[in-house]
């Protein structure tokens, strides 16, 4: 039954550390957030670069694909075509008549 009682002292006890600190809780919570912009800036630079990258690569193969597919156009039109040679068409054998 004395549960919310001692919760309360914990609570105002705790109250009053963090107010008493509040100047060591604000430098270290100011220096955490400076950290954590640092390491997001790094990041995004990251991210930008890795961008670029795939954009370059992305850029090289279409052009190496659009070279492949005129290389094989041009080779098309140099090939004569070869005359067709008609082959006979193939029917079913006739059914034997047994009597």
């Amino acid at each position: 039954m004395a549960l919310p009682f001692v919760l309360g002292i914990a609570l105002g006890a705790g109250a009053v550390v963090a107010f008493n600190r509040s100047d060591k809780i604000k430098e270290s919570v100011n220096s955490l957030f400076d950290k954590s912009k640092d390491v997001a800036c790094n990041s995004f630079e990251k991210s930008k670069e890795t961008v670029a990258d795939v954009k370059e690569t992305i850029s090289a193969t279409a052009a190496c694909i659009k070279e492949k597919k005129e290389q094989a156009q041009a080779a098309e039109k140099t090939v004569e075509p070869e005359e067709k040679v008609s082959t006979p068409k193939r029917t079913r054998k006739p059914k034997s008549k047994e009597e």
